[in-house]
């Protein structure tokens, strides 16, 4: 068995698309309503014991509703793989779940038609849209790092410092806001009980006519926008400080040597984008949000490639030898074998630095430059200055990278690491050559080639690019329709491009039929998430007597958590 765990956790905007303009549209929130109900008639599942809520399914996985920016009716529909044993199961069952949206595509669109509203359904797994929101796709590796006495040393010291604080302001909001909800509870109680008194009652009616008009100011969105924008001011020093001691203390060793393969693997991972002038095409949708290397992901301004929040959550692990590591820097795909690189060539460049394999230090000049430039180079032949005054492409540094794997794993690697080399010597070898030999390969060459083959009429990319520099309605029917195939190419569902691609035999499938519609259904094969999925199969029947979080079962009758 593989010795490291991995997962993918991916968002899905939701919208819908109004037969007829300034039609009715329900809300994102309403929409994954509709979705989760269609997924818990085909899937088993139970709800989850998890901050978020949402269900977990039958295979182990999470699924659940995502508010962006505190916007709690205007969010996104996430799911989350079960712990995976190694990169193809874990891609796997990361497409085993685009497959299981398109399949109830129909079914979500049809209940919400019954519901009053005509129109079209989009799931979007584009990590951007036009007006400049990010999500994506997040990685999840299990890593080895082992702590030196000076990190120890230094977590006894500071840790309580920050820690201990929190946990006191923590429970003095809480207690004040709990005092508060008590207090008008009691005040209305009070109030309505007095109300029908003669003559006294009046004030006392009124009074409890204020206390609603009160609480319902108090709950609208915009008014715990504001106070989540509030407690975000308020702890900001802590988060700051919190931050740095982060960065020295969690596997600092491993983000330094990983990142300058984590910001090239665009080159074959890359999902491409129509960029904003509507002329090129560049590689990544997330790379343009990426702010710096490592810190907690607390606001869009400061969007890490390595998230620490989960120290934040779980304080405890940082002193754990395997430790989570969360890659924020991640773009969703539609080409299968995309997926299986980004995360095997990932999960094998952890495997040499954990066992300690010499590698250069190949950090950057500047992290958002280097990023920009292999974003923006669809040639790759733009040279990254590199922090020891060299310079090199992208492709070279995806080279290097894998013949020092090759160097690691010898003549007899296992046949799972053969697959993920192989695969990985073939795309850089046939971006070297021409990129276009990959277009069943590589999501942002197959979106560069969809684009010119659409407008041919118009002249293709010299078309789009002239249709830019002119201010005529006719250009900006042109942009707008390169710009609609970068939408649609990530869509799921019958209208999705880059499904049409995939059934038009026009995109590499990589995994079976089978092998992806078993993992719509039953857990990976981690004792972990086999042990959740069988107890999400098992109770899934009356979801009111147990429910399920990652590490446990918690049922009601009778009473008792079974831990996994």
């Amino acid at each position: 068995m593989h010795p490291r765990l991995i997962g993918v956790e991916t968002e899905f905007a939701l919208a819908w698309v109004p037969r007829e303009a300034g039609g009715r549209s329900p809300l994102p929130r309403d929409i994954y309503e509709v979705v989760e109900a269609a997924v818990r008639a085909e899937v088993p599942a139970l709800p989850a014991a998890v901050p978020k809520g949402g269900v977990f399914l039958a295979t182990g996985g999470l699924m659940h509703y995502e508010a962006p920016t505190a916007r709690f009716s205007t969010g996104l529909l996430e799911m989350a793989t079960p712990e995976c044993r190694g990169p193809l199961e874990a891609a796997r069952y990361h497409h085993a779940q685009d497959v299981l949206l398109g399949r109830l595509h129909g079914e979500a669109e049809f209940r919400l038609r019954t519901r009053g509203f005509e129109g079209e359904l989009v799931v979007g797994k584009a990590a951007a849209d036009s007006a400049g929101n990010v999500w994506g796709s997040h990685e999840n590796y299990e890593v080895d790092d082992p702590a030196s006495v000076l990190r120890v040393l230094l977590l006894a010291l500071a840790f309580p410092a920050f820690w201990i604080p929190l946990r006191i302001a923590e429970s003095i909001f809480k207690l004040l806001l709990y005092s508060m909800f008590l207090a008008a509870a009691a005040s209305y109680l009070l109030c309505a009980a007095l109300a029908p008194l003669p003559l006294l009652g009046r004030p006392f009616a009124a009074g409890a006519r204020g206390i609603l008009s009160l609480g319902r100011a108090l709950v609208r969105e915009e008014t715990l926008v504001r106070l989540m924008d509030l407690t975000y001011a308020v702890t900001l020093p802590w988060v700051r400080g919190y931050d740095v001691l982060l960065r020295k203390a969690a596997f600092p060793d491993a983000r330094r040597l990983l990142l300058p393969h984590l910001y090239t693997r665009l080159v074959f991972c890359g999902p491409g984008r129509v960029a904003a002038d509507g002329a090129t095409v560049a590689l990544s949708h997330k790379a343009p949000a990426i702010r710096h290397a490592a810190g907690i992901y607390w606001d869009d301004a400061r969007r890490p490639v390595f998230d620490l929040k989960n120290f934040v959550r779980e304080p405890w692990s940082i002193w754990s030898r395997r430790k989570r590591m969360q890659v924020l820097f991640a773009d969703s795909n539609t080409s299968r074998l995309a997926t299986v690189l980004r995360l095997g060539t990932t999960d094998l460049v952890l495997r040499m630095i954990e066992a300690g394999h010499p590698l250069r230090n190949l950090a950057p000049r500047d992290l958002g430059e280097a990023i920009a430039i292999v974003d923006g180079d669809p040639a790759l032949t733009r040279p990254i200055p590199l922090a020891d005054g060299t310079a090199m492409t992208a492709l070279q540094i995806q080279k290097y990278y894998l013949e020092e794997a090759e160097k690691f794993c010898g003549k007899n690697a296992e046949p799972e690491t053969a697959e993920v080399l192989s695969k990985w010597r073939y795309v850089l070898e046939a971006l070297a050559e021409d990129p276009h030999l990959l277009y069943k390969e590589v999501d942002w060459v197959a979106k560069r080639d969809l684009v010119a083959e659409a407008l041919a009429e118009e002249g293709g990319w010299r078309g789009v690019a002239k249709a830019a520099a002119t201010a005529t309605t006719d250009g900006a029917a042109t942009v707008a329709a390169a710009q609609k195939i970068d939408t649609r190419f990530h869509e799921i569902g019958p209208r999705g491009y880059g499904g049409a691609l995939l059934e038009a035999g026009r995109s590499t499938g990589y995994f079976d039929g089978p092998d992806l519609e078993r993992a719509t259904r039953e857990p990976a094969s981690s004792p972990r998430a086999k042990a959740r999925g069988d107890a999400v199969r098992r109770h899934s029947g009356d979801e009111r007597e147990a429910r399920v979080s990652w590490s446990e079962l918690l049922l009601k009758h009778p009473r008792k958590r079974v831990r996994f």
